[in-house]
């Protein structure tokens, strides 16, 4: 009989199939003995007149044949949502795949004695290492070279801008010499321009070797280093 009025509150007439035993566990779990629970009514679960979401003995909640992942709600199935509520944050980013250009950063006292625009033995090895990274001379034409200059703040600005311009083109002759194409280099100096440290609080010997990382030549194949980088961008909607 319970079974029977059951039935005819969830118009059982027009379920069919998977439905009607879906229905009929529903009505089983019923029968074993449900409870009225504390949750207001909502779409997709048994409710008590409209009132409050039906539960078994054990507490769970009653679906109803209408019931979807996208109605969940957290007060019943509370690992359904969290899992469903990840799957909309991980699709509301995407990751955007940029290539950018990864410049061969040397430090000047690998190349350069103290103040000098002069090429060491170490310096000019050093660039040897990097021409040997290049697979094929030939991946340079029609590629671009840059090569930047730079040096530490200590000294008068007209010097030091000076300086990283002769250093540039110190690196620059040097690889003419070595095959490249001089209409592919581009040489610069920015003086202390853009320091990678500052060295607040040291003086002297300490603060000269403190600002070493600052006294570089950067070179920057347009045919090699290339990198990708990974940026997360949110989806606007």
């Amino acid at each position: 009989m319970e079974a029977a009025v059951a039935c005819r509150t969830f118009a059982c007439s027009t379920l069919g199939g998977e439905k009607m035993k879906l229905l009929t566990r529903t009505i089983v779990l019923i029968g074993l003995g449900l409870t009225g629970g504390v949750v207001s009514a909502a779409p997709g679960y048994v409710d008590d007149s409209g009132k409050s979401i039906t539960r078994t003995g054990y507490g769970d909640c009653l679906h109803t044949a209408r019931w979807s992942v996208q109605n969940a709600i957290a007060e019943c199935d509370p690992e359904i949502v969290a899992a469903r509520d990840k799957q909309t944050e991980v699709a509301a980013v995407e990751v955007v795949v940029r290539k950018e250009l990864k410049p061969i950063r040397l430090e000047a006292d690998a190349l350069f004695d103290f103040d000098s625009a002069i090429l060491t033995d170490e310096g000019r090895a050093r660039l040897d290492q990097v021409l040997s990274q290049l697979p094929d001379r030939s991946v340079l034409e029609n590629k671009r070279i840059t090569i930047t200059g730079f040096t530490d703040r200590l000294g008068p600005e007209g010097y030091n801008q000076k300086l990283s311009e002769q250093r540039a083109q110190a690196v620059h002759d040097y690889l003419v010499s070595k095959g490249i194409r001089d209409a592919s280099i581009d040489a610069r100096g920015l003086g202390a321009a853009k320091p990678l440290v500052n060295c607040e609080g040291e003086t002297g010997a300490a603060l000269i070797k403190c600002l070493a990382p600052n006294r570089r030549t950067e070179i920057e194949f347009s045919a090699m280093e290339i990198i990708e980088v990974e940026d997360a961008v949110e989806i606007t909607k």
